[in-house]
């Protein structure tokens, strides 16, 4: 059961990151300068759950909080993809946001293993 919650919650990070993208990139306007900062948005999101969020993040914040930070950031950029008329994907989001918290809960008595 682990497993699977543990690849549901790296699907939903991804389609977090896609979000991120398409976020990043409608409120630019599109074309090359909405690409870029597409890229520019995910990479500061990306670099910021490394460090606060994953499992082998060296600032990793208590269990409770960062898994109410994650689903809403999930669910956030969810809404904000609603008002950018991506309807079926925001609203994936905003319900992934919710599985995402659970996922976060059940998964924080799991030690990464290093090798």
């Amino acid at each position: 059961m682990l497993v699977v919650l543990g690849l549901l919650a790296f699907v939903i990070e991804f389609a977090f990151m896609v979000g991120v993208f398409l976020l990043g990139s409608g409120v630019a306007g599109g074309g090359v300068g909405g690409a870029l900062a597409g890229v520019l948005a995910v990479v500061v999101v990306a670099v910021l759950w490394g460090l606060f969020v994953a499992p082998r993040a060296r600032r990793r914040i208590p269990r409770v909080p960062r898994a109410l930070a994650a689903g809403t950031a999930v669910a956030i950029v969810g809404a904000g993809l609603l008002g950018l008329e991506h309807q079926r994907f925001g609203l994936v989001l905003i319900g992934a946001g919710l599985v995402l918290v659970m996922a976060q809960l059940a998964l924080d008595d799991v030690t990464p293993t290093t090798s």
